[in-house]
């Protein structure tokens, strides 16, 4: 039986060939023979369009960004991988939000460095946070290689770590140590929500995974971050915050700390 093609994008932006992030999706994708496409945003608004200045600007930027359309095709055929190349224009955040829908997850760049950069607020994780597909974040200071063989996974039991989980399962089937911290708060019999089976979830996709609990932090996204890299993971899955926020539980203000701090890649999902 065929397994479906995964469809991976990956958000360029300035990477060039010897960034984490190229290396990573392109990596990737050779492994999971997955579909990779690149995408270039041309960042175009509204407020902007209307000066013959902006609109001669956004054109030359459009045509730069689909002249990158042969580099990356050869990445892709040095890398063995089918793919292909997109320039999209439009408001970055809102463009990269609707293409990521017909995508399995969206890979990006998450800027750490820079110590002014307010968490969230760049172009792709506010797109996460604008209903896209799950993300793979890469921090600018990860130099690794985007293995994804030893994944820790942030279980709090909502939704959006649902969505996560789900969204890892393929690569989870390929990592060669998995561990759960387990932060779900015990259920009031017939007043909180039932567990979700991730135990038995797990263990029927054929993945082998400790167990350990989490108990409710106050700084949790540093010890989540403490965790991972005790345990040498170079992947952590967990659900970013809600719209709501009713479903965070215990890890919900990590989710801000990791964007901030982290040092490995993340696996998002809302």
């Amino acid at each position: 039986m065929n397994h479906p093609m995964l469809d991976l994008i990956v958000n360029v932006g300035k990477a060039g060939e010897d960034s984490a992030l190229l290396r990573g999706a392109l990596g990737l994708a050779r492994r999971h023979q997955a579909f990779l496409t690149g995408l270039q945003l041309v960042p175009a608004y509204p407020t902007l369009m209307a000066e013959n200045d902006s609109m001669t600007e956004l054109a030359a930027a459009e045509d730069r960004a689909k002249a990158r359309r042969a580099w990356w095709l050869e990445q892709c055929r040095k890398a063995g991988i089918a793919g292909d190349w997109e320039a999209i224009r439009g408001i970055p955040v809102d463009t990269l939000a609707r293409r990521s829908r017909l995508a399995d997850l969206v890979l990006g760049e998450l800027p750490i460095s820079d110590p002014d950069a307010p968490a969230g607020f760049d172009e792709i994780s506010r797109a996460l946070f604008a209903e896209a597909s799950p993300m793979l974040l890469v921090p600018d200071v990860w130099h690794g290689d985007l293995l994804c063989e030893r994944v820790l996974i942030a279980w709090n039991g909502s939704g959006e770590a649902a969505q996560a989980v789900k969204a890892a399962l393929p690569l989870l089937k390929q990592a060669t140590a998995v561990k759960v911290l387990d932060g779900e708060r015990t259920a009031l019999s017939g007043i909180s929500p039932p567990r979700l089976p991730l135990r038995e979830w797990l263990e029927r996709h054929g993945i082998e995974a400790q167990w350990q609990p989490f108990p409710s932090e106050h700084d949790a996204g540093r010890e989540l971050h403490d965790q991972a890299k005790a345990f040498h993971a170079d992947l952590m899955v967990m659900g970013a915050w809600g719209r709501s926020r009713l479903s965070e539980l215990v890890l919900g203000g990590a989710t801000r700390w990791l964007l901030e701090h982290a040092t490995l890649p993340l696996l998002l999902a809302r």
